[in-house]
């Protein structure tokens, strides 16, 4: 379990149609090294969200991540494994030479399956066997000893690390696999060395030996007189070379990049190398120096192999020959060498006109400064032996457009009078071709036109009322630019709304019948259309300023109405009026008499001045009201009630009230009253 966590078994899959949270693997292997041995995976990852969860299902397979999984593992029938709505599985029986791909899907109760997570791989886990097969255990080395691994894995061995007393000295990835020990600075005892094999899947076997090192660990001290290092050499090259040693120099061999060339047993040594057999490029010259105790000391140098037989190939890539230039070109080459390229010059007319020393070979030619016709372009390359080599001559016709192109503002006209959105329209010609138009309000840039017709459009709305001046620029492909002439036009966008008011009925008054509703309206402009509104509703529309409207009220019933109105412009400013409040009464025939109450006096008197008092009510008003003593009028009110005295003699008496209401309704009261 511990080695499966160091190894990073543990891993995530994501990526479910039904949310399936991340999967998550651990290994358990339990074998001898080097041996196949049954594994197990456990495998959990976060729950689905998904309400229609029903459960999930594990899919792997072995050496493959080729989809779909064959539902087949290291044993027949083990997989899919449907685990339910458990998160999380373990699998048995894998085989540990194998790598195996594991993916998980969730399914409903209907049987709908998500499609695979991402897939997760557990390598096979049988590490290598190696073995350190020279030198032998506990024999006695000296000098540089060749130490050599024999590896094998059944996947593959990737390579083998080399270790002296537990220190990393070298690696080696292919077989056979060895490493140089040198045990020259080693003082005398036992050491132990240690090979290690890895493979693909990181699985690592190792194996060790102990070894003495004893006897002379002094190599010779070599030296290389000539040729210098870092130069550069060409045909026969001398080579010079000597070693000392502290017993004494038993062998010399120079080597050429690692391949023998010249073995000698005296020292010094010279040796003259022909450099032409060797490939140009850098070259490894080793002088090794043996002594009776098989120590071996070295010196190397590098050198540069020139060995240069032919001219640089050189050939003018742009422009095209007989192609039609103008203003800047480039003028660009390719060149090679079988050493190499140390310059390229270009030419024009034979003229020098620049040179180049690195790829991309190029420069830019300015045509403009020359007069219109042929001319004649060629390029030369040289190497570093000096070798020219000429390309073949490229004939070109300069043409440069100076011609600038006309253009005008076509619309809208000078000096006439926008608003809203505008097109602003140009006319651009030019000798060879218009590339663009660009426009300018008052000398700032606003758009720019590619193809004719040449135009954009100009929201006014956004710019104050006032005076403004239009302006196009037209360019061509030489970069020649025509302006036009400056157009003014005026800006006027009313932004004000009309004035309305509704001048008659009065608010507040009450009407009847047919009424005349007048409403006037005025604007900065002109109105163009006045709406008349009851309640809200349309009542009347006319196509000016104001209207004159006779208002029928007779289909309506009684009660308070709301007039207002609307007054437009042609820039669609609308104006609106106060509310004005009237009502609607109807007038009703009365029929009903005032009804009178007689308070005073009571039906017996004792004193000859007697108060009467009386009032009425009627169902609209009260208009007037009369007392009367024995037919004779005796007082009269215009209001809706009386007192009155008046003079009794002994005796009976008749007191009688009338009231009369506005409709001529006339009511009678009388009593009898006893004077004694």
């Amino acid at each position: 379990m511990k080695r499966a966590a160091e190894k990073g078994n543990r891993k995530r899959i994501s990526g479910w149609l039904m949310l399936v949270g991340m999967l998550q693997v651990m290994l358990v292997m339990l074998a001898l090294p080097g041996t196949a041995f049954s594994a197990s995976v456990i495998l959990d990852w976060d729950p689905s969200i998904d309400t229609e969860l029903a459960g999930y299902r594990v899919y792997y397979q072995a050496n493959s991540a080729a989809l779909p999984f064959s539902g087949v593992g290291a044993v027949e029938g083990n997989a899919p494994v449907d685990v339910a709505t458990s998160n999380s599985a373990t699998i048995n029986g894998l085989d540990s030479g194998s790598s195996y791909y594991f993916a998980v899907t969730a399914y409903n109760a209907a049987g709908a399956e998500s499609v695979y997570s991402n897939i997760v791989e557990i390598k096979e886990s049988v590490p290598p066997l190696v073995s350190i097969s020279s030198p032998a255990p506990s024999t006695s080395v000296s000098g540089t000893v060749m130490v050599v691994a024999a590896a094998t894995d059944n996947k593959g061995v990737t390579g083998v690390e080399f270790y002296l007393n537990g220190v990393l000295q070298s690696t080696d990835n292919t077989a056979p696999y060895t490493y140089n020990w040198d045990t020259s600075s080693l003082g005398t005892g036992m050491y132990t060395l240690m090979a290690k094999a890895f493979d693909e899947a990181g699985n690592v076997g190792q194996s060790e030996v102990m070894v003495a090192v004893a006897g002379d660990t002094t190599p010779p001290a070599v030296d290389i007189s000539a040729p210098g290092n870092n130069v550069q050499v060409s045909g026969t090259v001398t080579i010079s070379g000597s070693a000392s040693d502290n017993t004494g120099v038993t062998k010399m061999e120079l080597y050429d990049n690692g391949a023998l060339v010249f073995a000698g047993n005296q020292t010094p040594f010279s040796y003259n190398w022909n450099s032409v057999t060797a490939a140009n490029g850098s070259h490894l010259l080793t002088v090794k120096a043996f002594d009776v105790a098989g120590n071996i000391g070295s010196a190397t140098v590098s050198v540069q192999v020139v060995n240069d037989f032919s001219a640089p190939v050189v050939a003018i890539a742009s422009p095209a020959n007989g192609g039609t230039v103008g203003a800047t070109v480039n003028v660009s080459a390719t060149a090679t060498d079988d050493i190499g390229v140390t310059l390229v010059e270009f030419y024009v007319d034979g003229i020098l006109q620049s040179s180049d020393n690195s790829a991309p070979y190029g420069f830019n030619w300015n045509t403009a400064a020359l007069a219109n016709g042929p001319y004649s372009v060629i390029a030369k390359a040289y190497d570093a032996a000096g070798r020219i080599g000429q390309s073949a001559s490229v004939s070109v016709i300069v043409s440069n457009d100076t011609t600038a192109p006309v253009v005008s503002i076509a619309s809208p006209a000078a000096n006439s009078t926008v608003s809203g959105t505008v097109s602003v329209a140009a006319n651009a010609s030019d000798n060879v071709a218009v590339t663009k138009v660009d426009f300018y309000l008052d000398g700032v840039y606003k758009a720019t036109a590619v193809s004719a017709p040449y135009s954009y459009t100009w929201n006014t709305t956004a710019s104050a009322n006032g005076a403004y001046t239009l302006t196009a620029k037209a360019y061509d492909a030489a970069s020649n630019i025509g302006q036009s002439s400056t157009v003014t036009v005026n800006v006027f966008n009313d932004t004000a709304a009309p004035s309305v008011s509704i001048a008659s009925p009065a608010s507040g008054s009450t009407v009847d019948a047919s009424v005349a509703v007048t409403v006037n309206a005025s604007d900065n402009v002109a109105v163009t259309r006045t709406d008349l509104y009851l309640n809200g509703s349309l009542l009347s529309t006319s196509n000016g300023a104001g209207l004159n409207f006779n208002w029928n009220t007779s289909t309506l019933a009684n009660g308070t109405y709301q007039l207002s109105a609307k007054a437009y412009d042609a820039a669609g400013n609308v104006g609106q009026s106060t509310n004005v409040a009237v009502t609607v009464l109807h007038p009703t025939v009365d029929t009903v008499a005032p009804v009178i109450t007689i308070s005073a006096p009571g039906d017996s008197v004792y004193t000859s001045s007697v108060r009467i008092k009386a009032s009425a009510s009627d169902n609209v008003a009260v208009t007037k009201v009369e007392v009367y003593v024995d037919g004779a009028r005796k007082a009269v009110t215009n209001r809706s009630y009386v007192s009155a005295t008046v003079k009794l003699s002994v005796g009976r008496h008749t007191v009688t009230v009338k009231a009369y209401d506005k409709a001529g309704n006339v009511s009678t009261s009388s009593k009898t009253v006893t004077r004694y």
